[in-house]
């Protein structure tokens, strides 16, 4: 039913306005960002509900503590995170060391 009042909108605004078809289609645009964005939103509400009832398998499980980890990452603030840069690039130093020995 949504999808077909659209349409009619679209119709009508096509026929009235020279730029109606352009409209139409960022119409459309932003009603598929939005169903993509609740979507996801509902994807990661499950996720956690599943992850909170012990319901994930395996598989499931290693990849939501990945994204959760993730997802960490980006709240770490940048004087942390230059921190443990250093770390990983003398460790990686190291191990360069380390093969070339």
């Amino acid at each position: 039913m949504y999808f077909f009042m659209l349409f009619l909108v679209g119709v009508v605004l096509c026929f009235l306005f020279p730029y109606g078809p352009i409209i139409v289609g960022g119409i459309v645009f932003a009603v598929v960002i939005d169903h993509y964005r609740q979507t996801a939103y509902m994807r990661e509400d499950i996720q956690a509900i599943k992850n909170h009832l012990k319901l994930m398998n395996k598989a499931e499980q290693e990849e939501y503590e990945m994204e959760q980890a993730y997802q960490s990452v980006d709240r770490i603030p940048s004087e942390r995170m230059e921190v443990i840069n250093r770390k990983i690039e003398m460790e990686l130093e190291r191990e360069r060391k380390n093969k070339e020995t």
